[in-house]
């Protein structure tokens, strides 16, 4: 997959006839900004604002945007330039950069995890108002049913950190089809799992551990409010990562809050400590359903991340008697040392119940597949 990617804040400048132009500098790359997209052909963008609309009590107006001299990205290209004329009304609030062509633009769930070659490119949105956020840009993708959305901030630039990665990106793609749409072959692939997040017989506690932005655990948290508010609104979701993650996952919880029926909290953890089995309180105040975790095994602390796996499973035994927690795991392979961690897990006493290997949308490049995997632990 493909990340249309903001290089800097978009800047709305004044000309001195009045009118106000809009300058956007972007660039296209992988999820970790280790390659930019090299098409065979150009590539045509389109610019798509969201205006005040004069009555507040109606949504957003969307207005095309795109300039006459429609910008086109080319290999070979690192940045494009692009400059906007606005229209003086209404009042541009957010912009969205993406492909023209619908073919290669991913705009819902289904796009990314469906396998027909769709959702090549996934487009990108900011909120044009000045202020502390204005580094900040979101993704938005719909969810099966064309009502709901699922909507995830990230930083801007070329950094790969505090972005949305492709593992934890597909796989709340393919749940969010699995439970909300009607695809029987997608809820097949992973039937323990569907069973997991469609039971109605009491609360579902969920946690992740190295939850980055959250694209995985919000996704999560969101398709549960979709499939069942009488489930979401006694479930909790619990989302863990190092402390320099808290404030974008903070946000992102903030962002989403009206949108997730269910309990979604922050908390600390360090798997250093949590290999220990030293947690904070909201950890330790209840047993876990589900652990999920994607994009966690390119990490150095392996052996700590599945030390903690074990803690948490051991803490669930004995806050509620026989522990059934469960492991959800994705990743996109990529070093074939990551294969360290199955390993490790089975020599801990956790074993494979069901697995699917997902391909990416992929343009110009090797086919790659991000795996999914459930564990159980004797």
């Amino acid at each position: 997959m493909h990340y249309i990617r903001f290089c800097r804040p978009p800047v709305v400048e004044q000309g001195r006839s009045g009118l106000k132009t809009l300058k956007l500098v972007l660039t296209i790359t992988t999820d970790l900004s280790d390659k930019f997209l090299c098409p065979q052909g150009p590539i045509q963008l389109s610019i798509i604002g969201a205006g005040a609309p004069a009555n507040p009590q109606n949504g957003p107006v969307p207005i095309n945007l795109t300039p006459q001299n429609r910008p086109i990205w080319r290999a070979g290209m690192r940045v494009l330039k692009v400059d906007v004329p606005l229209p003086p009304q209404p009042i541009i609030e957010t912009v969205q950069v993406r492909p023209t062509n619908r073919q290669l633009a991913a705009l819902i769930t289904d796009d990314i995890s469906s396998g027909t070659g769709a959702g090549l490119i996934l487009p990108v949105f900011a909120d044009l108002a000045p202020g502390p956020t204005s580094h900040i840009c979101f993704r938005s993708l719909r969810l099966p049913g064309e009502t709901a959305t699922l909507q995830v901030e990230e930083e801007m630039g070329e950094s790969m950190a505090r972005h949305v990665w492709d593992g934890g990106l597909t796989t709340a793609c393919f749940v969010a089809n699995m439970i909300l749409g009607h695809s029987s072959s997608t809820k097949a692939s992973l039937p323990m799992l569907a069973n997991i997040l469609q039971q109605d017989h009491g609360p579902l506690n969920v946690m992740e551990l190295g939850c980055g932005v959250g694209i995985l655990g919000l996704g999560v948290a969101r398709i549960l409010g979709v499939s069942s508010q009488a489930t979401a609104e006694k479930s909790t979701l619990l989302m863990t990562d190092l402390p320099d993650a808290e404030e974008r996952t903070l946000a992102n919880i903030a962002r989403s809050a009206d949108q997730t029926a269910c309990s979604v909290l922050y908390e600390n953890l360090d798997w250093n400590d949590g290999k220990d089995g030293i947690f904070g309180p909201e950890v330790t105040s209840r047993a876990w359903d589900l652990v999920i975790l994607s994009d966690c095994t390119y990490n150095d602390l392996l052996p700590q991340l599945v030390e903690t796996l074990s803690a948490v499973h051991a803490h669930s035994a004995q806050h509620s008697g026989p522990s059934n927690t469960k492991i959800l795991l994705s990743t996109k392979p990529r070093h074939s040392d990551e294969k360290v961690f199955f390993d490790l897990m089975s020599e801990d006493g956790w074993s494979i119940q069901e697995e699917v290997k997902l391909p990416l949308p992929f343009l110009n490049d090797e086919a790659q597949t991000v795996e999914v995997y459930l564990f159980s632990k004797s």
